[in-house]
């Protein structure tokens, strides 16, 4: 047997391949397959079964690019009407060379969650857990609805404690989520995990039936409003790519063109660079940033155009926009900000300021704002007093909200997504923006004022 992991940087996504005797098996593609199809073809072996272990939401799956590549079965879970693949039964096994899969109805972080336990000649020994247990935490019961979660939290209990924890102590447990996915609660730097470690470090394997039902009903993670695109597109099928991408360069003049036909230009520099001369209008998401806040901001439909800072920076954003469903990927700036300065074309800017000078205002009473796009989680960290919480993902619905008559200082933890709430803002012609570079870190690490999240 062969075993290879895939992790989706950003996403904190991760994936399988699997072979024994020249056939292959991949556990949550993502839609970039390209690395699986190497990694075959390499081996001398052959995908022949692509396994989902529910509908996922948070990023496009790659099971139908994966078949269309190899002719590789596709399975799923039966609850929900799939348009395309095969429906599972509870207990169904599948062959893959001298190993058998078998697929274990598992619901609770989603009704059609599977897990799939894989035995060889000597018996089980490695069960792949999908979204139902992690290393150190359990799936979210939210994703379908408030409707559904206490229900959901009750058939999650029962699925851990009746289906899989019975299944031993020494089997190896490989989750489809590593830490800083919004999958999870508390996922675990800790990727590959068994069966008998969950029982012992994981809080949520303690908690009785009653206790883990109020617990998920109190959860309160946030849910970004593009989950609902990937489920959709993950049930109804997403369109094949057959290929990446590969934006063809522009220059300046191209690119004002492809505006005016209503392309969004994506600037993948860092804020500063951003802050610093961009093309009027668009929009700052920094390249790293992509696979986690793209989905939030960036709007469907339209098409891009991309401007990157560094070497190869395009084209792994190409591969992290495919994974949330934009397809219209019409060109890049060749030669970055660069070619459009030296074209003599408009540039614009956005203010930007250190801490230490954000705070020296303060103190000295100027009129402003300091907006906090942070998650809740991470407000638990503490707070900015007086500083306004705003979810980068909820600016623009919010954005009324926001007092035109002061400066908005805009943060996050670290920066970057300062930058991007600017930008939409700036976009959006609020011009009373700035950037705190830097963040909450910068800030607290400079001893300024912090409380703690008031109400939790």
């Amino acid at each position: 047997m062969f075993l290879k992991r895939f992790r989706s940087e950003g996403l904190a996504h991760i994936s399988y391949y699997v072979e024994s005797e020249g056939t292959a098996a991949v556990i949550d593609p993502r839609r970039d397959v390209d690395e699986y199809l190497e990694m075959a073809c390499s081996r001398g072996a052959r995908v022949v079964l692509a396994l989902e272990t529910h509908r996922n939401e948070d990023y496009v799956s790659g099971a139908l690019e994966l078949a269309n590549a190899t002719g590789a079965a596709i399975h799923h879970g039966g609850q929900l009407e799939f348009g395309y693949g095969h429906p599972l039964r509870d207990a169904q096994t599948l062959s893959l060379g001298e190993l058998t899969i078998t697929a274990l109805h598992t619901p609770g972080h989603t009704y059609e969650s599977f897990s799939y336990l894989l035995s060889d000649r000597r018996g089980p020994f490695l069960l792949f857990s999908g979204d139902t247990l992690f290393s150190g935490d359990i799936g979210r019961t939210d994703l379908t609805g408030p409707e559904h979660t206490a229900k959901l939290a009750g058939m999650l209990y029962d699925s851990l404690h009746q289906r899989i924890l019975p299944l031993g102590k020494e089997i190896m447990v490989l989750p489809a989520h590593g830490a800083g996915s919004m999958c999870g609660h508390a996922i675990s730097k800790r990727e590959t995990t068994t069966i008998g470690l969950e029982m012992r470090d994981n809080p949520a394997l303690s908690l009785s039936r009653d206790d883990l039902i109020r617990t998920k009903m109190t959860e309160g993670m946030e849910k970004p409003a593009y989950f609902e695109r990937m489920e959709h597109l993950n049930l109804r099928g997403p369109p094949v790519l057959g290929e990446l991408p590969r934006p063809p360069p522009l220059t300046p003049g191209q690119l004002m063109k492809e505006k005016e036909r209503g392309a969004l230009v994506l600037d993948l520099r860092e804020p500063h660079s951003y802050a610093a001369a961009h093309i009027p209008g668009s929009l700052n998401v920094w390249s790293s940033g992509l696979p986690v806040f793209g989905g939030y901001v960036i709007p469907y439909g339209v098409p891009l155009v991309l401007m990157g800072g560094c070497p190869g920076e395009v084209q792994t954003a190409v591969r992290y926009l495919v994974r949330l469903g934009y397809d219209s990927i019409v060109g890049e700036l060749r030669n970055g900000i660069e070619d459009w300065i030296m074209g003599g074309q408009v540039i614009s800017f956005l203010p930007a300021s250190s801490v230490q000078e954000i705070r020296t205002r303060q103190l000295a009473g100027e009129n402003m704002l300091l907006v906090d796009v942070r998650d809740h989680r991470e407000l638990e960290e503490g707070q900015i007093p007086g500083a306004k919480h705003v979810h980068l993902g909820k600016m623009l619905e919010r954005a009324s909200e926001l007092p035109r008559d002061r400066e908005l200082v805009l943060f996050c933890g670290s920066g970057p997504r300062g930058g991007t709430a600017a930008s939409l803002l700036s976009n959006q012609g609020i011009g009373n923006v700035r950037i705190m570079l830097g963040g909450f870190m910068a800030w607290s690490k400079n001893g300024y004022p912090v409380q703690e999240l008031k109400n939790g």
